[in-house]
């Protein structure tokens, strides 16, 4: 990594690295960091400062804004953001690892990509900042959870139609663990495992998935997914 180089993780938990070294920064810098990064073009000041402090007067507000990017500047050498008068924004040359994984996930939600490397495969498998609660994360991990679960379901597909039924079983059980009570990497499962002549543990995920779905929705599985069960004109779902 060279010396002006910055590496920011929002994924499983927030890292900052500035000229190969890590940085520790108090709670307040995070959270400013946090909310500058999840817009890829920055936001102007004024905005900024509404959703870090919006129970502060427009004074008060600006003032801890300087404040706070001073530390910022102090804490990463000047080399994180890039501030003017009016906007705030991470600089060109800072390392996201969210801005990574959306360009994977994209590629395969639209079969760009039809496979991923282990690695990759994690980067999808990463959870956005999971332990912060604020209300300004929440839209971008539901987008980022949408994004991966295509992926990741477009991903399984295409290992199942190239008869590698192993990936496709990892691939959806990664997808599943993004949103368990979507159907599709449940019944890539359960095909692979038909794949494999393995009856029984596509009963099983099957069965599994219709019990969750009913205890939480109310609702049963699709027409299309049961019929995936019936072979030799019987069926193993009643």
């Amino acid at each position: 990594m060279a010396a002006e180089d910055a590496d920011l993780g929002l994924l499983g938990f927030f890292r900052c690295r500035v000229g190969g070294r890590d940085v520790r920064l108090a709670p307040a810098s995070r959270r400013l960091i946090v909310t500058v990064a999840l817009e890829p073009g920055g936001l102007g000041r004024e905005s900024l400062q509404g959703r870090l402090w919006p129970d502060a007067g427009a004074a008060e507000a600006a003032k801890r804004l300087r404040q706070s990017l001073w530390r910022v500047r102090r804490d990463t050498g000047a080399r994180l953001l890039a501030v003017t008068s009016s906007h705030v924004a991470l600089a060109d040359h800072v390392d996201v690892d969210l801005r990574r994984g959306e360009r994977l996930a994209r590629l395969a939600a639209r079969g760009a990509a039809r496979s991923a490397e282990p690695d990759e495969v994690e980067l999808l498998g990463r959870e956005l900042l999971p332990c912060l609660p604020e209300e300004d994360v929440w839209a971008a991990r539901d987008r980022w959870d949408l994004l991966r679960l295509l992926a990741l379901e477009r991903l399984a597909e295409h290992a199942l139609a190239s008869g590698d039924t192993t990936g496709a079983i990892d691939l959806a059980e990664a997808a599943a663990r993004v949103d368990a009570l979507a159907e599709a990497s449940h019944r890539i499962r359960a095909a692979a495992h038909l794949v494999r002549e393995d009856q029984v543990s596509a009963w099983r995920v099957f069965t599994r998935y219709r019990r969750l779905l009913d205890e939480e929705m109310g609702l049963q599985p699709s027409a299309a997914f049961r019929g995936l069960l019936e072979r030799d004109g019987r069926t193993l779902v009643s």
